[in-house]
């Protein structure tokens, strides 16, 4: 991208197999290829958030810095979500990358998706990479 300032996102990976460690950290890889990896949570393994789902998960946060627009981003992500191994239907989730905000390089919030922040263990996982406001 040309002359576009760098974007700040929040995003949040899981992976509810049984090398889920290691499918975060794959995707923690090919995010590199995206911007600059600014910030990283903890690794949290635990049972799903959602009602019904027996799996248990891996989940972090991450802050990246990119280039990208939103939307182009957006779309990067699943074309990696894709590199990494999920396919429609998947149910035990090889791998989700979900962006929850994005930040100006400021980082005062610019947008934000409450669906993906409506667990306490995301806005948790968020707290610890939440950019400092200047």
């Amino acid at each position: 991208m040309s002359e576009r300032e760098a974007a700040h996102y929040l995003l949040l990976l899981g992976s509810a197999r049984e090398d889920a460690a290691l499918r975060v950290a794959q995707a923690r890889d090919g995010l590199s290829s995206l911007g600059q990896i600014v910030a990283v949570s903890e690794v949290v393994s635990g049972p799903s958030v959602s009602p019904g789902d027996p799996h248990v998960y891996a989940n972090q946060a991450l802050r990246l810095a990119s280039p990208l627009a939103r939307d182009d981003l957006n779309l990067a992500l699943k074309q990696l979500e894709y590199q990494l191994g999920r396919r429609p239907g998947d149910a035990s989730c090889a791998i989700d990358i979900d962006l929850a905000r994005e930040y100006d390089d400021a980082g005062a919030l610019r947008w934000e998706n409450p669906a993906k922040l409506a667990h306490r263990l995301f806005l948790d996982l968020a707290a610890q990479v939440q950019p400092e406001r200047a």
